[in-house]
């Protein structure tokens, strides 16, 4: 992407949100919106190493109290544009084991989560009378499951079929909503010892028409185009970054 390309490249104004943002993709995110000279206020539900020219702050995104904190330091930056919900959990459990205590808290943070932020970013955009962008970090594994994530593959279902929705309800006020939809990614925080195993890792090659592993750099390209001008005419969509996995047997 060149730094000249102005149909890639948020207004200098632009205030975006990433959660999740302490590591992997959201951290990328974060650092790529930084980049293009958008005011970025990255949060996490644990404190993490300041990152400069990102302002940090601790958030649990099932807390509405710390959501409108988040809301009210987007408001001094000038309000809101730019919604990244990349907040996530992933927990491997057989069907048989999974107690209701697990499934809650992965659709509190997958889901609910995710819709608490969108709705307070909408409803801080509307009150501004601006237009903006939200995009959901959902998953390939909403479409192509494991049989040990069954908790996981239905909340990053359900975020796919929630994007839709919002797009819907959003768009007479020209709020714009996105899913991408990450395939095998090496460095993303969710699974560090998954991919420490090089076994796992070929075997995740296989599966990907590429015969590579993403990075969480082809993400943030992905998230950065869908808030860019240049993609103003998309809502309601789900952008695959993974290698072709989705298209293949």
């Amino acid at each position: 992407m060149s730094d000249n390309d102005d149909g890639m490249r948020p207004s200098t104004h632009r205030v975006v949100w990433v959660t999740g943002a302490a590591g992997g993709i959201g951290a990328a995110i974060a650092g790529a919106y930084a980049r293009v000279g958008a005011k970025v206020v990255a949060t996490d539900q644990r404190p993490w190493e300041a990152v400069p020219g990102i302002r940090t702050i601790t958030c649990d995104v099932t807390s509405a109290i710390e959501i409108e904190a988040v809301i009210a330091e987007c408001d001094r930056l000038g309000g809101i544009d730019t919604l990244v919900n990349c907040a996530g959990i992933l927990r491997r459990d057989d069907v048989l084991e999974i107690t209701p205590q697990v499934w809650d808290r992965l659709f509190d943070v997958n889901v609910k989560g995710a819709f608490l932020c969108a709705q307070a970013a909408a409803r801080s955009m509307i009150s501004a009378g601006r237009r903006g962008s939200i995009v959901n970090i959902g998953s390939i594994n909403a479409e192509k499951v494991f049989a040990d994530t069954v908790a996981y593959c239905t909340s990053k279902g359900a975020l796919q079929a929630m994007s839709r929705a919002m797009a819907l309800s959003l768009a007479p006020h020209g709020i714009r909503v996105n899913n991408v939809a990450p395939g095998a990614i090496a460095d993303t925080r969710l699974e560090p010892t998954r991919w420490a195993q090089a076994a796992e890792r070929d075997a995740m090659r296989l599966r990907t028409p590429l015969r590579e592993l993403g990075a969480s750099t082809d993400v943030a390209s992905a998230v950065i185009f869908l808030g860019s001008p240049g993609a103003s005419f998309i809502t309601g969509a789900t952008l695959l970054v993974d290698g072709g996995r989705a298209a293949s047997v």
